[in-house]
């Protein structure tokens, strides 16, 4: 793989330290200013790499490699390193809880805009509108966290250090708290009738062009493990049960883009929840995806083998893992629903609302592969999805070029436009709000190189390796090359000559892009998938080994010589070793058992030489 996620991290934390100074004067800012997403981001591009490649590790001094301290030399030595960390941790804490009340904020701030067409600005009321993407990236951040502290507290003995600790990981622990009540808030269900616009979408998503009578009931039978779901959610039960007892309703779920109108008060044995909603009570794929990627962290392996979640974050991860489940169970099998072409296959993804998009397409994708994944399934299956994701980067212009006035383009910049409905409701006159989705490029590279992750068929695996490879050339052409940001994401006028050169860094692609180096870390620390042909050599190999040894044990070899019996203790020592691999590395098996063989059949060469004589 060209990718090498353990030079490309170091490569962004010195161009990190050199755009934002030495810790005692750290500059947040990017290009779009700094809000809790934003600078959630940065410290994540810092946080989550050591988790992913421990190798580059900072959180124990005596163990920094020299490389990881030249890397983040701004921050002092290895001692002073996670020092710095733990300091800015705890201004960004304490920047995003208000003053008064203590309470976290979640503000989308600079990351909201309006419309394309429309030149005035938001209000002041709307830049602090609580949005799910900083909810669920404070759940990482907040995971990430606990875990570096975790690992770095066994090492500090001033008191002074420790109590900053201290107080760091309880704020970070009330964050925690506050991002999970609201993720539980923004959950929503949308209820619609099967000849309602949004029925019609639907059903010509999953069946187009079929008028088949039973359609509706044929949807409704492949929900109904999600439809009986729902009932264990706590959302108004007039509105669940309408749909399980009328067989002409159709319906959605997922999260909206914030906390959704009329949503309960959450109560925890640290506060009350209970901040007005505006935002639809309707799933957008964008905030659902990012809110399923986000909740992921709090059941993975380590968060739970590191008992990282208190009593009141264990309550609400049960909420929480079911509205995942139902999330992620409902749009993977609406997108592989029927006998044969799969809705994902058909691009572009169009959504209830009659838009549609490439982006969409990928959004859906990224569900669907996490089902696949989830419960093992086939090969023939994740090499449908590779297929899509080969076709979405063709329709990306990032393995083709792109045309004049290409369209396709404007996925790169200045992105797809949606808007969050419900903003508006928050002051008079306010306008239409929305949200830019621009990170085609990284999300498709995190998405193959996932799928890459858990295909099992060599070739299949061959094939995502060199989809991600094209994706990556593109992706690093796109790096800003000047400046005190060069190295750091993003400048699509790099690749796309029509489009606008950028010359500040943003963490949003940044942070997106630092996230498929350490997925393919991930990757290359997982052994490769073993084809049949090779493990099927392996094995052969083994059987001719096996015989060829046991007949020179008959003939004696072994009481021979002492260098005879070397010999044959090593071929022994490499037959053990080749049957060790055989399930996991069968190519590194075979070439053991070939170096015994040509031993063997240097030791028969031998005596028939002496036969001969």
């Amino acid at each position: 793989m060209i990718l090498q996620p353990r030079q490309e991290l170091l490569s962004v934390w010195k161009a990190i330290s050199k755009w934002c100074g030495p810790a005692q004067s750290f500059m947040w800012e990017d290009r779009s200013g700094s809000n809790s997403i934003s600078d959630a981001e940065l410290l994540l591009c810092l946080l989550l790499p050591p988790q992913k490649l421990p190798a580059i590790r900072y959180d124990q001094p005596d163990q920094t490699r020299d490389d990881v301290v030249g890397a983040l030399a701004g921050f002092g030595g290895p001692v002073e390193i996670p020092q710095r960390i733990v300091g800015l941790v705890g201004t960004y804490l304490s920047r995003y809880t208000d003053a008064e009340t203590q309470v976290p904020t979640f503000a989308g701030g600079s990351y909201l805009t309006t419309a394309p067409e429309d030149k005035t600005e938001p209000t002041p009321e709307q830049l602090k509108l609580e949005v799910v993407d900083s909810y669920a990236a404070s759940v990482v951040l907040c995971i990430a966290v606990l875990r570096f502290l975790r690992g770095y507290r066994p090492q500090v003995q001033r008191k002074l250090y420790l109590d900053e600790i201290a107080k760091v990981e309880a704020d970070t622990q009330k964050r925690l708290t506050a991002a999970m009540a609201g993720l539980k808030r923004s959950f929503t269900i949308s209820v619609f009738k099967a000849d309602s616009p949004e029925g019609r979408s639907l059903r010509e998503v999953v069946y187009p062009g079929s008028n088949h009578p039973d359609m509706v009931d044929r949807i409704r039978r492949d929900l109904r493990e999600v439809m009986a779901g729902l009932r264990g959610l706590g959302i108004s039960s007039d509105e669940v049960d309408d749909l399980l007892q009328n067989r002409e309703k159709l319906f959605e779920c997922g999260w909206s883009w914030g906390v959704v109108q009329g949503a309960e008060e959450v109560k925890t044995a640290s506060g009350v929840y209970s901040q007005p909603g505006y935002a639809e009570p309707f799933p957008y794929l964008y905030f659902t995806v990012v809110a399923v990627d986000g909740i992921r962290d709090l059941f993975s392996s380590e968060s739970r083998l590191a008992g990282l979640l208190n009593d009141e974050q264990q309550a609400l991860a049960q909420v929480l893992n079911l509205q995942w489940d139902l999330a992620q169970r409902y749009w993977s099998t609406v997108a592989t629903m029927g006998d044969q072409r799969w809705p994902i296959e058909e691009l572009p993804w169009r959504a209830t609302d009659e838009s549609e998009s490439d982006y969409y397409s990928l959004l859906v994708v990224s569900l669907v592969r996490h089902t696949l994944g989830d419960r093992n399934a086939p090969d023939a299956d994740l090499s449908r999805v590779g297929r899509v994701l080969e076709e979405l980067a063709d329709r990306g212009r990032i393995r083709r070029r792109p045309l004049a006035e290409d369209p396709a383009l404007g996925l790169h910049q200045p992105g797809w436009w949606i808007t969050l409905v419900g903003a508006e409701q928050i002051a008079p006159d306010a306008p239409r709000l929305g949200w830019r989705l621009g990170e085609l490029s990284s999300l498709l590279l995190h998405r193959v190189l996932a799928l890459a992750e858990t295909v099992n068929d060599s070739e299949e695996y061959a094939r995502l390796v060199a989809l991600a490879d094209t994706v990556w050339r593109h992706l690093e052409r796109r790096r800003l090359r000047d400046g005190r940001g060069a190295g750091l994401w993003d400048d699509p006028g790099n690749v796309f000559p029509s489009l606008v050169h950028r010359n500040e860094p943003s963490w949003y692609h940044t942070a997106r892009v630092v996230q498929c180096m350490g997925t393919a870390a991930e990757m290359i620390l997982k052994s490769p998938p073993s084809g049949a042909n090779v493990s099927a050599l392996a094995a052969e190999l083994l059987a001719e080994a096996d015989k060829q040894f046991d007949k020179e044990q008959l003939r004696g070899s072994g009481e021979a010589g002492p260098a005879l019996r070397e010999s044959l203790a090593r071929q022994s020592i490499n037959m053990r070793r080749a049957r060790q691999m055989m399930q996991t590395h069968p190519g590194t098996a075979a070439a053991h058992l070939l170096q015994v063989l040509r031993e063997l059949d240097k030791l028969s060469a031998a005596r028939e030489f002496q036969d001969g004589d």
